[in-house]
């Protein structure tokens, strides 16, 4: 920036030694348009050039963010999937695939993201939480092909749980899960596991609500004709219960949380 300023500076001194103010007010100005053209011209070059690097940059990293965000929920839909199959308290173990598979590939989860990043950044969990729910319907239409008994009695299980359930029933029991979450990735970023591998079961089992397994429950809903409107309401509770939960540790451990 300091060598444009120079730069113009220096040009602005060798027109006024060049100019002859006994000239045509017309004829000042044209030499004025040709003596600063270059200045100007290669000005807008070099904008064009850092606009066109920025832009590219910014679309390839979007780009990543919303593909790491589908896979995240097309492995959490996964683990929902061999819960709904298996139940009971092996598919809950079974399920913790998805959150470990998650760590692991550094995957854009709703829910292992909610409580580190800043209250500032929510639009970017909007728009993961986006992501989340295509993974997941994705992993429906993988269950479609892998339909059992033990899924759909599974599947109304969870269902029916949803449809009787408060607005603040759900927001309560979310926000359990949400803190489970995070402690769970939080472990993980110190390289304790359990917490990782057991949270997952913890929830599951104590029947509370993960907004983004729910979105693959309510995509496979949709897919085998049992999907209803109000579902929708139910989780949009949960991901309001998830986000204050996943919020939890940091609010409660305040400078322990950051160390």
């Amino acid at each position: 920036m300091s060598g444009l300023v120079t730069g113009l500076q220096n040009r602005l001194q060798r027109f006024e030694s060049a100019s002859d103010l006994r000239e045509p007010l017309y004829k000042q100005l044209w030499r004025g348009f040709l003596f600063f053209t270059p200045f100007f011209t290669g000005l807008l070059v070099k904008i064009a050039i850092f606009a066109n690097k920025f832009f590219k940059t910014t679309t390839q990293i979007m780009k990543q963010f919303l593909s790491m965000s589908v896979f995240a929920g097309l492995l959490i839909g996964i683990g929902g999937l061999v819960y709904l199959r298996v139940g009971g308290v092996a598919g809950a173990v079974l399920f913790a695939f998805g959150l470990l598979s998650v760590v692991m590939c550094g995957a854009q989860l709703y829910t292992g993201k909610a409580g580190f990043l800043p209250y500032k950044e929510f639009p970017r969990l909007v728009i993961m939480l986006a992501g989340n729910a295509v993974g997941c319907a994705l992993a429906a239409l993988i269950a479609r092909y892998s339909t059992s008994e033990a899924l759909l009695a599974n599947l109304d299980v969870i269902l029916s749980a949803r449809n009787s359930a408060s607005w603040y029933g759900l927001i309560l029991t979310s926000a359990g899960t949400g803190m489970i979450m995070t402690l769970a990735v939080y472990g993980a970023r110190r390289k304790h596991y359990l917490p990782l591998l057991f949270g997952v079961p913890v929830f599951i089992l104590c029947g509370l609500p993960h907004c983004v397994a729910d979105a693959f429950y309510y995509a496979a809903a949709a897919v085998y004709g049992r999907f209803e409107c109000c579902l929708l309401w139910a989780w949009l509770w949960a991901i309001v219960g998830n986000y204050i939960g996943c919020n939890l540790p940091r609010w409660f451990m305040q400078k322990e949380f950051e160390g």
